[in-house]
């Protein structure tokens, strides 16, 4: 059975341990042309320093990337977002496919390009616990009109129109504070809740 699966990870080109594991799931999806949603850790994994994007606040693990479109935060235009290197392709493609299904015209009128930041080495809102900002796996969006506690349907990015927007964050495998939970709709992160 080794040798089959071995085989299997030579045609798909990953390492062949002969281990069934995620890397060679995901390289079976793409030659198949499967799409695939990340499986990202949990907030207590991550919190727990030991997940694949390491500590809380690692200048390492950050890399700077140009939005596809202008992004605003405080009325100053963005030149670019800080994020944890693992997530950077898919902040990336996401903002792309934005682009692609609203516009330039209809992302400013929703308010999808108001930034509220990404990376940001602190405890969250309400706690002590680290944010996951801290990490860089977190971005806000629109934030004066998805306050923490703002609730639907006054969250602006709890419309209808904004429903495309969240499926394609999701497809990437991130989630939202504002569908899950009903609050801080201005947070996307890359961490399950549970």
């Amino acid at each position: 059975m080794k040798n089959t699966i071995r085989n299997i990870q030579r045609k798909v080109g990953t390492t062949p341990d002969g281990i069934i594991g995620p890397r060679t799931l995901s390289a079976i999806a793409a030659a198949l042309g499967i799409p695939t949603t990340p499986l990202w850790p949990t907030q207590k994994e991550v919190r727990s320093g030991t997940s694949i994007f390491g500590p809380a606040g690692q200048e390492e693990n950050l890399v700077s990337l140009c939005p596809p479109y202008p992004l605003y935060y405080e009325g100053k235009t963005v030149r670019s977002i800080r994020v944890h290197r693992l997530i950077a392709p898919h902040v990336q493609q996401a903002l792309q496919e934005i682009l692609c299904h609203y516009g330039r015209d209809n992302i400013h009128r929703l308010g999808l390009d108001l930034y509220g930041g990404s990376y940001n080495l602190r405890p969250t809102a309400n706690g002590s616990a680290l944010s996951m900002h801290a990490w860089g796996i977190a971005l806000d969006f629109s934030p004066a009109a998805n306050a923490y506690r703002t609730k639907r349907p006054r969250a602006t990015l709890s419309s209808p129109e904004c429903e495309t927007w969240w499926q394609i964050w999701e497809s990437h495998g991130a989630i939202s504070l504002g569908r899950q939970r009903d609050y801080d709709w201005m947070h996307l992160q890359f961490a399950r809740l549970t």
